[in-house]
């Protein structure tokens, strides 16, 4: 009798241990194929016409992406041809101080080892120096903002007591706010990155990443 109930439990045994395999390689093809998909759109403060809003918003993702990644090639076909790609630190925009990249400039960025000065840091006073590559990993997308919670089209989601000019500086533009809101008690560590697209030949075109968070 032992003999056939050990077997069983044997039998058992192998063929749980199998279905959970089975469940966990199923998991990891199904993480690795939705890792660059689009996640779900939370609610969203929608100021523009439904279908144009989803346009930016799918447009927005696919930039947000590609800054992610580090894929500049891919990030240079969404920028202006003829505006280029404002990049602004903080939520002020300043067309006379900001840098501006062209498409091709953005397509090497990888390959760039400049130092740029990107604006100051308003603590400190000092200058935001460092390579393109460096700025975009490191001070543009210095939070998971694909997982954003919080996202606006063409309305600012959260602002301090910088001067908010995205609508004056880009009158023809729509922007999509990504939004991930501070963990602290005030709420004041929020982080928003902000694309901004101006449309051209019946396509939208990227022409600012703008970074902006609390400061007092």
């Amino acid at each position: 009798m032992k003999k056939p109930l050990l077997s069983a439990l044997c039998f058992l045994l192998g063929a749980l241990l199998g279905a959970v395999l089975c469940l966990l390689s199923v998991t990891l093809k199904m993480s690795h194929e939705n890792k660059n998909t689009v996640p779900a759109v939370p609610a969203v403060p929608i100021s523009a016409d439904g279908e144009e809003a989803e346009e930016t918003v799918s447009a927005a993702y696919s930039v947000l992406s590609a800054i992610r990644d580090g894929d500049y090639e891919t990030l240079a076909a969404f920028v202006h041809p003829e505006y280029g790609l404002i990049i602004s630190p903080y939520s002020t925009v300043n067309l006379a101080s900001n840098q501006c990249f062209t498409p091709v400039r953005v397509a090497s960025i990888a390959k760039d080892d400049t130092e740029y000065i990107w604006g100051t840091r308003p603590d400190t006073g000092e200058p935001i120096q460092m390579t393109a590559a460096a700025y975009f990993s490191g001070f543009a997308y210095d939070c998971d903002f694909m997982a954003a919670p919080l996202l606006g089209v063409n309305r600012i989601v959260k602002s301090g007591n910088a001067l908010e000019n995205v609508a004056t500086v880009f009158p023809d533009g729509d922007f999509v706010d990504f939004c991930v809101p501070g963990s602290d008690e005030e709420g004041l560590e929020w982080k928003i990155l902000r694309l901004v697209f101006e449309p051209y030949e019946d396509t939208l075109r990227l022409t600012a990443v703008i970074h902006s968070q609390y400061t007092n």
